[in-house]
């Protein structure tokens, strides 16, 4: 067993709240610009008490020293260390984000844990100013136990799997813990987390997965493939037993989203996700031109809405029927009159008391700004840049944008460098990472250096493979989709009219969108969709879009 704290987003988990604001220590003593008050502004303290939950005549709280205290910085680099009594103190450079990791020095009673009472440096509250009554709070550990049994697979004698403890923090679920077991088909083998290795009172979830290469798939407790049904499980004090599974091998389920066309198929994707009546926003655009549905899908899914396709000319009946039943609050038109006539727009606003609104730039590029500044306010993690004049890219990131209410920017990659107006952009978005999508044909390596050298982001960073089915996988292991998910969709990489509405459905899942050939899927893309689990696979179009072979999962 070792400590594991990949993380992993859960889009359906609800929306982190702020936390809590830290008072800034007063400097009480020195008169302003004095060298005293200059150095205590150099430095910080934290200080305050340590407690043990669920301490008993068995297991009573520790005396003494017997506490170790961690300050860890920004870059998760241990700055300070202290051995301490439950009442600790540390003094620290200023300047810094530090949180702070507590443990029970040689004792396995209570789990080491840090601010915020989470086993998770990631999830830990973090501290830029002293604190004089900062609490500690440790938790108690349990034991974890459960056989595994393995269904016979015709050559498989000695299946290896991975039995993964996922912690439930306030806003995500974190990887804490694993337990590797070697079992025999047909036979209960035990697997446990004891001794040293136990985990700490909390709400988990246990999946087993193969160690390497699956032959079987991955199972949820208790005993399911499915990742909409797995359910969470409590760990108290007296531990868990008969967490088992049973897994049985790898299969993979198929279906199909199609209408009779692209506009009647992105109405069927809505409907395969939303009910009627409640929609914040809703995104209307061409459905000729791919540019401005793919700038818009990551903004409605960054609003909870959607996005539907319309004949640039006339609105078709079915997309106006499905206007109705979703009952927008606001309804945003993509693109200028050349894209959505004053003709769908009027009829869109017969449909509707909400507001109807077009957003337009002059061309892609600036509708593209305009729909981020439109949707998206304050600072990002990342921002994503794509070209504006071929689709595969932005198709394949519009889920992991959408699901990471993080925005894309079109940008002409033919450009030897950065337009004054998409930097203007990234100012005011503040990203930590340029993360750009394609090789260099799609994306100059003059915006590349240009972006590096400016000083608008943190980090320059691009995904591009040798072809566009290679940078959608190398896009989707880099943003890997949700614990409670092995959804996947497939999409055609010769045509972009049956996807283009998919990306906020497919993030609304924590899903990802793969790139497949109308006739096979190839071989590299079949071999990591097995990998990653993702046995639940939609395809998007008609049998003209994506064959009979694709729904086979036929390989070429």
């Amino acid at each position: 067993m070792h400590t594991d704290r990949r993380r992993s987003r859960r889009p359906f988990l609800p929306a982190a709240g702020g936390a809590a604001a830290v008072a800034l220590a007063l400097l009480g003593g020195f008169s302003a610009g004095s060298p005293a008050a200059a150095a205590a502004a150099d430095s910080i303290v934290l200080s305050g008490t340590i407690y043990v939950d669920d301490a008993d005549e068995a297991h009573p709280e520790p005396s003494g020293e017997a506490y170790r205290v961690q300050a860890v910085n920004e870059d998760s680099v241990v700055v300070k260390q202290i051995v301490t009594g439950a009442e600790y103190s540390m003094s620290l450079p200023g300047g810094h984000s530090y949180a702070l990791r507590a443990e029970v020095v040689d004792d396995p009673t209570w789990y080491p844990t840090w601010s915020g009472s989470t086993p998770i440096e990631e999830d830990a509250y973090r501290l830029e100013a002293g604190d004089d009554d900062l609490s500690l709070f440790l938790g108690r550990t349990a034991p974890i136990s459960g056989d595994v049994t393995a269904a016979a697979i015709p050559g498989v004698t000695a299946p290896e799997f991975v039995v993964e403890a996922w912690w439930l923090g306030e806003t995500e679920v974190y990887r804490l813990a694993t337990a590797r077991v070697r079992a025999t088909p047909g036979v209960a083998t035990p697997w446990s987390f004891a001794g040293a290795e136990q985990l700490p009172v909390g709400t988990y979830v246990f999946r087993i997965v193969g160690a390497g290469y699956p032959d079987y798939d991955a199972e949820y407790y208790p005993e399911t493939n499915s990742a909409d049904k797995y359910s969470n499980t409590f760990l108290d004090v007296d531990g868990l037993a008969d967490i088992d599974f049973t897994p049985t091998a790898y299969d993979s389920h198929v279906e199909r989203i199609a209408g009779g066309d692209r506009y009647a198929t992105a109405v069927e994707l809505t409907r395969s996700d939303y009910g009627p009546g409640y929609m914040p926003v809703l995104y209307l655009a061409s459905g000729e031109n791919w540019p401005d549905a793919l700038s818009a899908g990551p903004a409605a899914s960054h609003q909870s809405g959607a996005l539907l396709l319309t004949d640039p000319r006339t609105l078709p009946a079915v997309v106006a029927d499905e206007i109705t039943r979703l009952e927008p609050d606001r309804i945003v038109v993509v693109g200028g009159p050349g894209s959505v006539s004053e003709a769908v727009r009027r009829s869109v606003d017969a449909l509707t008391d909400a507001p109807v609104e077009r957003i337009a730039g002059a061309d892609r590029y600036e509708t593209s700004r305009l729909l981020v500044e439109d949707a998206f306010e304050g600072e990002y993690d990342t921002v994503f840049l794509a070209t504006g004049t071929a689709f595969p890219d932005a198709l394949s990131v519009a889920p992991i944008a959408g699901s990471r209410s993080e925005p894309v920017l079109l940008v002409d990659g033919a450009r030897g460098s950065l337009d004054e107006p998409t930097r203007r952009a990234l100012e005011r978005l503040s990203p930590g990472v340029g993360q750009l999508l394609g090789s260099t044909p799609s994306i100059s390596a003059g915006i590349e250096s240009d972006l590096t050298e400016s000083g608008l982001v943190d980090r320059v960073d691009r995904i591009g493979g040798a072809d566009r089915h290679d940078t959608s996988r190398l896009l989707n292991a880099r943003y890997p989709s949700s614990l409670g998910n092995n959804r996947v969709y497939l999409a055609s990489a010769t045509g972009f009219a049956d996807a283009l509405a998919a990306g906020p459905v497919v993030s609304g899942w924590g899903a990802r969108l793969y790139l497949s050939e109308p006739g096979c899927v190839p071989r590299a893309t079949r071999v990591q969709l097995q990998s990653l689990y993702l046995d639940d696979v939609t395809l998007l179009g008609g049998t003209p879009t994506l064959s009979p072979a694709v729904a086979r999962l036929t390989t070429c």
